[in-house]
């Protein structure tokens, strides 16, 4: 009654104190104040989804790409072309972090052409459609990275660094191949074994000394990398669209004719 006196006499609706509850009240509001917290952390902030990489590498596309972006450690030459999957970026930044921390005064490691932003055909490469390639420059003894990804000598490149870099996309357990050239490849072995690698680790890592068209190796011989590496992850399990072999060029060239038939009818 007094609720109804009260508000009858200022004019005012009398409130329900059936369907007002203060628990209720409070209970939403910390509700919301968690979730506004959560969505402020920079786990969430980072967040998107996990199908990115879609098709082979030289037949693809890329959904949800992540930029790589230039850093202390990173130093990007084509930063149209800095897309990829988020394990390549994430890969990339930290194994560039694991260089600066074991060698001091390293320079920043240049990278050249990841992915587009949507993927698909980059030109001049063959592949680099879907995200999970990129071409890497070296470390170089004089404490500069080239202007460019210009032909170096294996006497030029700082083999302490470029290695720690190899192992470090090794280790990660997302690494597929690294192509570079088979001139390159000694003055990495002969600081692996003064390191102390062992003589299956090494076997395992460069297809050096063998011939040119030797599969065996995480680093494999592959005409023109005499002037960076060329780094290819694996598909995730999560990427069941992603396709680990490499599409071939009949395969392409059909589809690439189907599709011009499609547009031609459709004009």
């Amino acid at each position: 009654m007094r609720w109804r006196n009260q508000s009858g006499a200022w004019s005012v609706p009398a409130p329900s104190n059936r369907s007002f509850s203060w628990r209720t009240a409070l209970l939403r509001m910390g509700l919301s104040l968690l979730l506004c917290s959560m969505l402020a952390t920079p786990a969430f902030a980072r967040w998107k989804p996990t199908q990115q990489a879609l098709g082979a590498v030289n037949r693809g596309k890329l959904v949800h790409p992540s930029k790589l972006h230039n850093s202390r450690g990173v130093k990007l030459r084509f930063p149209r072309n800095s897309w990829g999957t988020r394990r390549m970026v994430d890969l990339i930044q930290q194994c560039a972090k694991v260089v600066r921390k074991r060698h001091r005064g390293a320079h920043r490691l240049l990278v050249g052409d990841l992915s587009r932003k949507r993927g698909g055909r980059l030109k001049p490469h063959a592949g680099h459609q879907n995200g999970r390639e990129a071409d890497i420059g070296f470390y170089m003894r004089r404490g500069k990275p080239l202007g460019g990804l210009w032909r170096v000598g294996a006497a030029q490149i700082d083999a302490k660094r470029t290695l720690t870099l190899i192992g470090c996309f090794v280790s990660s357990g997302e690494l597929m191949n690294i192509f570079l050239d088979r001139s390159l490849q000694p003055p990495l072995v002969k600081e692996a074994r003064k390191r102390g690698w062992s003589k299956r680790r090494i076997k395992s890592t460069f297809s050096w000394p063998r011939g040119r068209r030797s599969r065996v190796g995480w680093v494999q011989h592959r005409g023109g990398h005499w002037n960076h590496m060329h780094v290819r992850l694996k598909c995730a399990r999560h990427e069941r669209r992603c396709v680990t072999r490499v599409a071939s060029r009949r395969r392409a060239k059909r589809r690439s004719r189907r599709h011009r038939h499609r547009v031609a009818r459709r004009r």
